[in-house]
């Protein structure tokens, strides 16, 4: 009779899961460090796997994971040794679908993961974001640049103390007219009549002084235009028709300014005088002038393009 015939003999014990992953183990001249490194598990975990001490690993389904992965690892079959497991057996197969899906999963204990915030994956579309609003801001915020004068810009001639700008020019004249000091209008400046344009009229919205001014008390009544030889303080007429963008002064016999205008093709200005008076004009071959209805010869008497006429 042999020994396994004898009566009484006690039943071989049945492998468990951690002995059947420690035999191969071996077998195959792994250690357990090799094992937890590939397995990215720590190695206290592989020695309780093989002791079967599952108590201290984090769960049933934890625990399922590490041993299909180690058994994988070994080349041997997955169910066999699930089924080895303390409490495994015919609910093995309704778990198997779920084994692709949570094989790659269970690598690594939760506690020793280190997921990416989820904060981080929008941290640099915020600061993108942040930088177009501000720049957006400051271009909405930032007040215009002033516009540059269109007098300055044209060359308009400077206007005398206290009288409005002269109307914008249309091009820039040739010359630039003398300055007019900062002497004070004299007291014998003729009443009624305007030393300078204001901006924006032409000389169809200007008044006729003759129809508005009223003469000073210092000259006498004004005579109709006689022929040359006309005493000092008699009135006459000066006739002004612009041919393209120039300017005109002109200045009594005190030197105050009466007229300063600038004026564009077509524009026409007259104006009564109290002789003696110094015409100016700059940008001459712009403008045709007659005085006591005879045409004036302003290229004759033109320097740099500026002509001065004395008129009596």
């Amino acid at each position: 009779m042999t020994g396994s015939d004898t009566p009484g003999a006690p039943e071989a014990k049945a492998a468990t899961a951690g002995m059947i992953l420690a035999d191969t183990r071996r077998s195959a001249g792994m250690s357990i460090d090799d094992v937890a490194m590939q397995l990215k598990l720590a190695p206290r975990q592989v020695v309780a796997i093989e002791r079967d001490d599952f108590a201290s690993l984090p769960g049933r389904t934890f625990i399922r994971g590490f041993v299909r992965n180690y058994a994988r690892l070994l080349k041997l079959d997955v169910d066999a040794v699930l089924l080895a497991l303390p409490g495994e057996g015919a609910d093995v197969a309704l778990e198997r679908p779920s084994l692709g899906a949570t094989t790659r999963a269970i690598g690594e204990l939760p506690s020793e993961r280190s997921p990416r915030p989820g904060a981080a994956r929008w941290a640099i579309p915020l600061v993108l974001v942040a930088i177009v609003a501000i720049a957006a801001l400051y271009e909405f915020a930032r007040p215009p640049s002033p516009a540059p004068s269109s007098a300055a810009a044209n060359g308009a001639p400077p206007s005398a103390p206290g009288q409005a700008p002269a109307a914008p020019a249309e091009a820039r004249p040739d010359a630039v007219p003398p300055s007019t000091g900062t002497q004070a209008p004299a007291t014998g400046e003729t009443p009624g009549l305007p030393s300078s344009v204001p901006a924006g009229l032409t000389s169809s919205t200007l008044p006729n002084p003759l129809a508005t001014g009223a003469p000073a008390a210092s000259d006498p009544p004004p005579a109709p235009a006689a022929a040359s030889g006309t005493a000092p303080g008699t009135r006459d007429q000066l006739a002004i028709r612009f041919r393209g963008t120039s300017w005109i002064e002109v200045r009594d016999r005190s030197g105050n300014v009466m007229l300063s205008m600038t004026g564009s093709a077509g524009a026409t200005r007259e104006i009564a005088l109290a002789v003696p008076a110094e015409l100016t004009v700059g940008n001459v071959a712009a403008v045709e002038a007659s005085w006591r209805g005879r045409p004036l010869d302003l290229t004759t008497q033109s320097r740099q393009n500026v002509a001065r006429v004395r008129l009596d």
